[in-house]
């Protein structure tokens, strides 16, 4: 894991760089634009290749590096549905996963300081932007605020969070860094102790000067950010057109001419739960050149699994062998169905191949320990071979258990798996 507080003094901005360990996959929240050249440099010497670059809402303070940074290493950017911008790559909802290497990020709706502020929460750490500062929060008098929706988005999502997470603020004057759940619930000035009617008088009698580059600001952020001098080469730049789409947004997407949604998922798991016009070639009968052979480069194709891991997989191998667009879909048919999209379902009722998995190495790991403190030392021996077979998946996304457990023939289908037929 790799996490990285910095600071911008101008604006008093505080920027998030996460990243994966394994994958060097890396997420930036609330870049600034003039400090895109410390982001890059800092992802070149860390290794890095910035998958996403996020906002909490559209900043009324400074101008986002979204753009810049995007230019320099092709990210993808993203905001909130409800800001109304149209510059960015991703618009986010409530209850979205941004993934990023084996790593996630839950998008939580916090509507108030603007109506389309949002807070990212990544393992026990909770990037609240505006929303809820250290021992303050954001303002609600400009960019259609809501002292009520923040009232709201406070005590009703982000205090009922576990007292022990972390609050990373979008800004501090005062040279805090950090705070917790627990003590903002404690000792939070416009919070603690206070009313719903006291909050929102306080809140209305700030009195607050209006942010001095709002006029620039605002309409830069709508856009995506701004275009600063170019920034030299990243040494990852991005070779093809690669986005990630959450399952509403593929349910739109999905629609247009030549797509094509690959269901990388063995066939007992599809013919169980499938999206309503998804073909199905399981991972380990994905023949990427023979696919590009019929379809032609140019086709858009969606790659989707039961969580996102296979799916990813298979992007990578549909990319390297030439695919222009490929499209990776997050959280996988289990952020389908959280969604409410509507799904076919066939007569069979097959276990997702991940719960088998983890199901098989749980059993052997359990009955290795017995047998090796009952019955011979010999049992820890597959004990510790399940999990050194455990750990080589992790590190190499590759897994034998997988590739065995897809053959098996529940896992097979009894119809013959349907395939994607029209060329793009």
């Amino acid at each position: 894991m790799i996490f990285k507080q910095l600071f911008d003094p101008s604006s008093s901005t505080y920027t998030y760089l996460l990243a994966d360990d394994a994958s060097h996959e890396a997420v930036i929240i609330d870049p600034v634009i003039e400090q895109a050249e410390r982001d890059v440099r800092l992802l070149r010497e860390q290794g890095l290749k910035l998958k996403y670059s996020l906002e909490t809402h559209v900043h009324a303070d400074h101008v986002t590096g979204a753009r810049a940074l995007k230019q320099a290493t092709g990210a993808q950017t993203a905001v909130a549905r409800d800001c109304h911008a149209d510059g960015y790559d991703r618009l986010l909802s409530d209850g979205d996963v941004i993934l990023f290497g084996s790593e996630e990020i839950l998008v939580i709706a916090t509507p108030g300081h603007t109506p389309g502020s949002v807070c990212y929460l990544w393992r026990d750490r909770l990037f609240t932007g505006d929303t809820l500062l250290i021992s303050g929060c954001g303002r609600t008098d400009f960019q259609n605020g809501s002292a009520e929706a923040l009232w709201e988005s406070v005590t009703g999502k982000l205090f009922r969070l576990d007292e022990q997470v972390l609050v990373y603020p979008g800004h501090d004057y005062k040279g805090r860094h950090v705070s917790t759940i627990g003590e903002e619930k404690q000792f939070n000035a416009r919070f603690t102790g206070k009313t719903r009617e006291e909050f929102l008088s306080i809140m209305a009698n700030l009195n607050l000067a209006m942010p001095k580059r709002i006029h620039e600001a605002v309409p830069a952020n709508l856009e995506g950010g701004g275009s600063p001098a170019p920034i030299a080469a990243s040494a990852q730049p991005a070779a093809v057109e690669i986005s990630n789409v959450s399952p509403r947004q593929l349910a739109d997407k999905a629609r247009e001419a030549g797509a094509q949604l690959i269901d990388v998922r063995t066939p007992g798991e599809f013919e169980t739960l499938r999206i309503p016009g998804s073909a199905n070639i399981p991972l380990d009968r994905l023949e990427p050149a023979a696919l590009l052979a019929r379809l032609g480069p140019h086709a858009p194709v969606y790659c989707v699994c039961q969580t996102g891991t296979r799916s990813q997989i298979a992007a990578r191998l549909l990319r390297e062998a030439g695919f222009q667009h490929v499209v990776h879909v997050d959280g996988g048919t289990n952020a389908w169905l959280a969604a409410g999209l509507p799904v076919e379902r066939g007569g069979r009722n097959v276990m997702p191949l991940d719960r088998q998995v983890r199901t098989a190495a749980g059993t052997l790991v359990v009955l290795g320990t017995l047998a090796g403190a009952a019955l011979h030392p010999a049992g820890y021996a597959v004990a510790a071979l399940v999990g050194l077979g455990l750990t080589y998946a992790g590190l190499t996304d590759r897994c034998g258990m997988t590739l065995l457990f897809s053959k098996l023939p529940w896992n097979q289908s009894k119809s013959g798996a349907r395939l994607p037929l029209a060329r793009g």
